[in-house]
């Protein structure tokens, strides 16, 4: 086929330059769109990020590769059917582009655990890109010889920059460090002019917060340090407004996504600073120097897309300056030196739409959901797109005889859908967190009825045991909806049936963030008639009669067994879930820990006290047993100090950290 010979030869002809377009492209893509997947459960934004984030590294060191094998550079005029000649100079270009961009450094976890790989690749490809300028020598103006070495610079601090960002982003790095890089704050007295109730206030005080919040995320001892507990202080003294601490929590999980997955912990520094000056002055220089060289035996499109390359830098530069300006850090680092314009100026800029509004400033906005009844019968009807794919797939699974547990890993994909995390849903989470936090004192103590204790009890699973209650809760609701009962709340049900599919959506999607002792395939795929023998012992329970009094315990106890999970999770699988946009878990489980409740805190939460050899001193519990036993140890802990000043008190005579 003579047309498809010859855009095979023209492909030949301009392989590098469409290459080194489609390099600087995905940069481009990857700089505006790498910080929105921080409020997004989009698949296809994910996906789209991920396919570029993979891609811009191939196409980079592809192209050098290319690069680097063209022996026959001269210095004649570039005609059709020749390799343009300035290409070498597009070698350095393409190490800015390995660099990456401020916005996005790692994808997920892992890639900041490779750091070393990437180490070794800033080698290879620095010594590549050398041998790229070594061949040109003497074919080249001097001019335009030494613009490349600028260039080069340029290309060598950027990917230092990533190399040292991933590393500081690796989790047994971030875990192993003392949180110096956040003990360097503003005091007190800086913050005297601030609204007490505005917005300012919260970030301030959530600034002052990290040393604190990178105890509870790296899992160090609690309260090691006086300047510890006065931070554990200023959270207690706004415990009781539940939207303060929900927007300090907030940005507490956006100052960690922005510290492992993007520069912003490493462009902060003094260092970087200096870096980034000199980065930044070399491509002034190169820019210039390549103005004033001679340029008349180089192609017309060869030269534009170099400029190109130049001021598309010289853009994502100023961007990324944008960014800088936006963080909340540099906006304490110039309140505490008292450049009052300036930040002015980065507080409007941090404070807009386009940066961390307060409006938007909740980390985790939306909630995963998987009914177990599409799973079970198909039956349920299709709300999205995904689910009605699903659908068909189990339809025409049924027809050719496949095996369930063979699609299952689909129905995981499909299955799920998101819905947005309601205030009402909030403040449920936030009202549990705050009676656990007050178990010790008479009015802080609530008790849910005794069979949710005894239905736990006799469940052997946990996995089991969400299954049971959220075919229970499905079939109320269901009942609630058909009755259409006056006075019962509909935001009440909706809380329901949020939690109650977010947990189904934790145990299929997520499991390794519950207290399981079985894999999910194992629940899901669970003998029918065993798993319906519990499910059914489940629904034969004796309710109670008024079902607005049922929706109420039946809301309490989704929310206490998701502070329970929360309380057992371990640190790092929260910080591997902020790349996704964050789960609803990650931020009650932070929630919790602001209030001195979980595994890691003073106060541990167990699921029953059933057993009485598993009581303790420390330990609270979800669905206590015994009434008269919990109110009299109430009674006895309230002779002590109740707030959090009297528990660490106790912790400072005893000497102890954890009890």
């Amino acid at each position: 086929m003579p047309g498809m010979e010859d855009l095979v030869k023209l492909f030949n002809v301009w392989e590098i330059q469409l290459f080194v377009l489609l390099s600087f492209t995905l940069q481009i893509f990857l700089f505006f769109t790498g910080s929105l997947r921080r409020h997004s459960c989009s698949m296809l934004l994910r996906l789209s990020i991920w396919a570029a984030y993979l891609g811009a590294d191939f196409v980079a060191v592809y192209t050098l590769g290319l690069i680097s094998r063209l022996g026959d550079i001269t210095t004649e005029m570039h005609t059709p059917g020749e390799i343009s000649p300035l290409a070498f100079f597009w070698a350095p270009f393409l190490l800015i582009h390995i660099g990456g961009q401020d916005t996005i450094t790692a994808f997920a976890m892992e890639d900041n655990n490779l750091w070393l790989r990437h180490l070794l690749n800033l080698v290879v490809q620095s010594v590549l890109a050398i041998y790229v300028f070594w061949k040109s020598i003497g074919r080249h103006s001097p001019v335009l010889i030494v613009s490349g070495v600028f260039v080069f610079v340029v290309g060598i601090i950027k990917y230092a920059e990533r190399t040292w960002s991933l590393k500081s982003g690796c989790y047994k790095i971030f875990e192993s460090s003392s949180g110096h890089h956040y003990k360097k704050l503003p005091h007190h007295d800086s913050a005297e002019k601030m609204d007490k109730d505005g917005y300012d206030s919260i970030v301030y005080i959530t600034l002052c917060s990290m040393p604190r919040a990178h105890n509870i995320i790296c899992g160090h001892d609690i309260l090691s340090s006086e300047e510890d507990i006065d931070l554990v202080s200023s959270w207690w003294s706004i415990g009781d407004d539940s939207k303060k601490v929900i927007k300090i929590v907030g940005i507490i999980l956006s100052v960690m996504y922005a510290d492992l997955y993007t520069k912003a912990l490493v462009v902060r520094t003094r260092s970087a600073i200096i870096l980034r000056c000199i980065s930044q002055m070399s491509a002034v220089v190169a820019f210039a120097m390549f103005f004033a060289s001679d340029k008349q035996r180089y192609s017309k499109t060869d030269i534009a897309i170099t400029y190109s390359l130049f001021w598309g830098g010289f853009f994502l530069e100023l961007c990324a300056m944008f960014i800088f300006m936006m963080s909340p850090w540099t906006w304490a680092w110039l309140k505490v030196r008292k450049w009052d314009k300036l930040a002015m100026l980065s507080w409007l800029i941090f404070s807009s739409d386009l940066g961390w509004s307060e409006k938007k400033q909740c980390f985790v906005r939306s909630m995963g959901q998987y009914n177990y009844s599409s799973w079970m019968t198909g039956n349920t009807r299709a709300r999205t797109f995904s689910q009605g794919v699903m659908a068909m797939v189990k339809w025409f699974a049924g027809l050719v005889h496949v095996e369930k547990k063979k699609i299952f890993w689909m129905s995981k994909l499909l299955d799920t859908e998101c819905v947005d995390v309601d205030e009402f849903t909030m403040e449920c989470i936030a009202g549990q967190i705050r009676l656990f936090r007050d178990v010790n004192s008479l009015v802080g103590y609530i008790r849910l009825s005794m069979l949710w204790n005894n239905l736990l009890a006799s469940i052997p699973d946990f996995g089991i045991g969400i299954v049971a209650l959220h075919v229970l809760t499905e079939k109320h609701l269901s009942e609630v909806h058909e009755a259409n009962t006056a006075g019962v709340g509909m935001n009440m049900m909706e809380v329901c049936r949020k939690l109650s599919r977010y947990m189904m959506y934790l145990l299929a999607t997520h499991p390794s963030m519950l207290p399981l002792s079985a894999s999910p395939e194992a629940i899901f795929l669970k003998d029918p008639i065993e798993l319906e023998f519990i499910v059914h012992g489940v629904l034969g329970l004796v309710l109670p009669s008024n079902r607005k009094k049922l929706l109420e315990e039946l809301a309490s106890v989704w929310a206490r067994l998701l502070i329970y999970a929360a309380g057992k999770s371990r640190p790092e699988r929260h910080m591997e879930q902020l790349s996704t946009g964050g789960e609803f878990i990650t931020f009650v489980w932070l929630l919790m820990s602001s209030h001195g409740l979980g595994d890691s805190q003073l106060k541990r939460i167990g699921l029953t006290n059933t057993n009485p050899q598993e009581r303790s001193l420390q330990q609270v519990y979800a669905f206590p047993d015994h009434e008269a036993d919990s109110l009299e140890d109430a009674a006895n802990s309230s002779e002590e100090p109740s707030s959090s000043e009297g528990e660490i008190g106790r912790v400072r005579e005893r000497g102890e950290i954890n009890g």
